[in-house]
């Protein structure tokens, strides 16, 4: 890269800088979402307006916020909204486990383990694998792989800044691809419920709904920071001298022999608790599974027509009919040949059950059948049963809290680090306390997120936004296209990821869902925007920090430097793992759990 490009990528970085500096900070944002919102409402509720919700058959009529009755009951909801704003919980308690694990040394003892191990060929993979892999445990990454990853690179011959670029890249250029759950999975779904819920209230998110996509981008996000670095990065640090102060270097300490063996107790303890939680598993009445005895439901709802079908040689005949069921009223009878419900042809028992997927609880349900050679169409309300979720899917959270805290507490005795249990309970109160401005942060997105759905505009953004792309014919992958480089370029701007998505969750999740785009796909899309700008703008916390590290190698180092350095990473990034997710899509792999492509609005 010539200076003269270097020139015009540091004014522009510069202008990124000052214009981020402009803007207030995140949670005075939400608040003056929440005003502007409130003022909207205003306006806009003397307006009349011709969309409608799919499934109803009133206009949208936005409601004004700006009366003392609505104003009272802003007030007394306040509490609720705040205690009740689901990722508030989720977050809590994961990160108690995951406190525990961190404060003990147990989290730092297998880092440490895994890139000590690793041949000098295959380092930078390794270091990326646990960069990505430390997005488990919070922080631990910025604070911990990026600064080993300097000093594993200056131990093996290489240069030191290449390891913290590669390290960087991976904890936070690739921050939503992990092989495993971890803290953001179901902070980001509850994000997204909380969208999906301006449409349809009933619909639920599996907080997994992304974890096989996250787990092969990790493989994309692996190979790509392998080349990146090796053939990139590495190559244009050869000129760059290492005239940092050997003493002031961080040196790679060994594990004693105490730690070690308190880390393989500790391994031991999570391989126990994953067997147990297998065998609780396995077994078609586990109490882990819901009524239907799948483990990964996350509630449903019956829908019952009050009638029983059976195969004929002729097709699907009705059995019987419920005296009082839904069908019976309608005048549906015995031995009626059942033709379609709700247009899909029924020939057979898979069409039928098939048939169910396409109801919901506003709707009526239209169904076609034969007596005596005449067809006859009826419409009628089915009876709708919920169906509770199974409670393994329910119990994600708590199952990370145990997967953490109890090899946590094992390292912490078998190491001696712990001497009693107010060790454990100190952990768990450093983790708490990085939570402070996170529970500033969910208490005004809250009270947006909360007017902003009240208030209808949400669905009257949606409603027309999903117009305009329908009436400008662009394709499903143009639409998700354009939300990765939007999402990319407002995170110049807003770092935190829970930030952005509970911003633009309520727009963008509904829009798509009536463009049939699923909640999960939005997320997913999300997510690959949300990644790969991370590294590139001196808005994220840790940028700074990477700085220091850089400094105790080649001492020039600055924002502008680190920024030219990850810029390869950051566009490779969002370029190939956009393109992947259009791939990914277009096979037809699925997401998650529980996780379709498309959605049907009702």
């Amino acid at each position: 890269m010539n200076n003269q490009s270097r020139g015009l990528i540091s004014r522009f970085l510069d202008g990124i800088e000052w214009l981020g500096n402009k803007l207030p900070d995140p949670a005075v944002l939400f608040f003056m979402g929440l005003i502007l919102t409130w003022c909207l409402s205003s306006w806009l509720s003397g307006m009349t307006f011709t969309e409608t919700v799919p499934g109803e058959t009133a206009p949208i009529a936005v409601k004004n916020l700006l009366t003392l009755d609505s104003f009272a009951g802003f007030l007394s909801k306040m509490v609720k909204q705040f205690t009740g704003f689901h990722p508030l919980g989720v977050v809590l308690v994961a990160l108690l486990g995951v406190g525990v694990a961190e404060y003990s040394g147990f989290l730092n003892a297998v880092l440490k383990s895994l890139l000590n191990i690793t041949p000098r060929l295959l380092l930078t993979p390794m270091l990326i694998l646990v960069a990505i892999m430390s997005h488990t445990a919070a922080d631990a990454g910025y604070v911990l792989v990026i600064p080993i990853g300097g000093v594993m690179f200056y131990a093996a011959g290489r240069h030191p800044v290449a390891g913290i670029a590669a390290a960087f890249a991976g904890v936070s250029g690739g921050f939503s691809a992990n092989f495993i759950a971890s803290g953001l999975d179901p902070m980001l779904a509850g994000i997204t419920q909380e969208g999906v819920a301006i449409l349809n209230a009933d619909r639920p998110v599996n907080p997994l709904c992304n974890i096989f996509f996250t787990a092969a981008s990790s493989l994309v996000i692996i190979l790509l920071g392998w080349f990146i670095t090796d053939r990139i990065i590495e190559p244009r640090l050869k000129a760059t001298e290492v005239d940092g102060n050997p003493e002031d270097m961080p040196k790679m300490q060994d594990l004693n022999r105490r730690e070690k063996v308190a880390m393989w107790l500790s391994l031991a303890s999570v391989g126990v608790l994953l067997a147990l939680l297998v065998a609780w598993m396995v077994p078609a009445n586990s109490s882990l599974r819901d009524v239907r005895g799948k483990l990964t439901s996350m509630g449903s709802r019956e829908y019952d027509l009050g009638l029983k079908v059976a195969p004929t040689p002729q097709g699907m005949v009705v059995e019987s009919v419920a005296p009082d069921g839904a069908a019976g009223k309608a005048g549906i009878a015995a031995n009626d040949l059942l033709k379609s419900i709700n247009g899909l042809p029924i020939a057979n028992q898979a069409d039928y059950e098939n048939s169910f997927t396409r109801m919901t609880a506003k709707a009526p349900v239209k169904v076609v059948v034969e007596r005596d050679g005449k067809a006859m169409e009826r419409t009628f309300k089915p009876v709708v049963k919920p169906i509770a979720g199974s409670r393994l899917m329910e119990a994600i959270v708590p199952l990370i809290f145990l997967m953490f805290i109890v090899p946590g507490l094992v390292f912490g005795f078998a190491s001696g680090k712990f001497q009693s249990h107010r060790d454990a309970v100190k952990g768990m109160t450093k983790a708490m306390e990085t939570m402070g401005y996170y529970l500033v942060l969910v208490f005004f997105a809250a009270l947006f997120i909360g007017a902003f759905s009240e208030s209808n505009i949400g669905k009257l953004l949606a409603v027309k936004g999903a117009n305009f792309l329908k009436q400008s014919n662009m394709p499903s992958w143009a639409v998700v296209l354009g939300i990765i480089f939007l999402t990319a370029c407002a995170n110049l701007l807003v770092g935190s990821a829970s930030a952005k998505w509970a911003m633009l969750a309520p727009i963008f999740v509904p829009m798509l869902m009536l463009l049939g785009i699923s909640p999960e796909m939005t997320q997913a899309a999300y997510r690959v925007g949300d990644s790969t700008t991370n590294i590139i703008t001196p808005m994220m916390p840790y940028f700074p920090l990477v700085v220091v590290f850089c400094q105790k190698y080649v001492k020039k180092s600055g924002i502008g430097s680190l920024t030219a350095l990850m810029l390869p990473y950051s566009i490779c990034f969002l370029v190939c793992w956009t393109a992947f997710l259009l791939i990914y899509w277009a096979i037809g792999i699925p997401l998650g759990i529980e996780a379709p492509y498309t959605y049907q609005p009702s």
